[in-house]
């Protein structure tokens, strides 16, 4: 059955599917390590203030405020899929940051338990150092996760996302715990 642009009825049901809402989360790792001291606890993690996240954000169901802060507002309606995964500012490079935890912190409870979510990507591409500007690429069999939840109902939640900050040892070769923490941004499903 073909379609007619403008056809009301097909853009409703369009408007009316689930839709994918993707969050990235990029931490400034040198701010949280100048301002706050190691902690090795992942159970109990010190919250931190909102100087150093960056989050972005795309699929939402409307405006999003904060885009690029650590107070990111976004709109979903129930049913939608929401995915969070993180990265420090060097891209995981020297610093590295792990998104591990999104849990429900106050107001309306409107997301459905979160659970982590691996894909590994059999040929996932990355710059070629043998070359001037990386290209063509490499390819490599390498592993992305994000934490996801269904949007279960309406209304507004405040949530914490907790990550875990892995610093560059000395040597400049691994990535030792420095520590785990979190912050709280919220979600608003009309």
């Amino acid at each position: 059955m073909a379609t007619v642009p403008g056809n009301s009825a097909v853009d409703d049901a369009l408007a009316a599917s689930p839709q994918q809402v993707n969050i990235l989360v990029v931490i400034d790792t040198e701010y949280v390590k100048a301002h706050y001291p190691p902690n090795s606890s992942s159970d109990s993690p010190p919250g931190i203030d909102h100087n150093s996240q960056f989050m972005i954000c795309t699929g939402s169901r409307g405006d999003v405020t904060g885009q690029g802060s650590a107070d990111l507002s976004f709109k979903a309606n129930v049913g939608d899929n929401v995915s969070f995964t993180g990265v420090s500012i060097y891209d995981n490079s020297d610093d590295a940051v792990i998104v591990y935890g999104i849990k429900y912190w106050n107001g309306d409870k409107v997301f459905n338990q979160f659970v982590p979510n691996v894909v590994t990507r059999k040929n996932a591409v990355f710059p070629n150092p043998e070359t001037s500007n990386g290209i063509p690429p490499l390819q490599e069999q390498l592993t992305f996760a994000t934490y996801d939840a269904k949007i279960a109902r309406s209304g507004k939640e405040n949530f914490y996302v907790y990550f875990a900050l892995y610093k560059l040892s000395d040597d400049g070769q691994s990535q030792n715990l420095y520590g785990y923490y979190y912050w709280d941004p919220q979600i608003i499903v009309p």
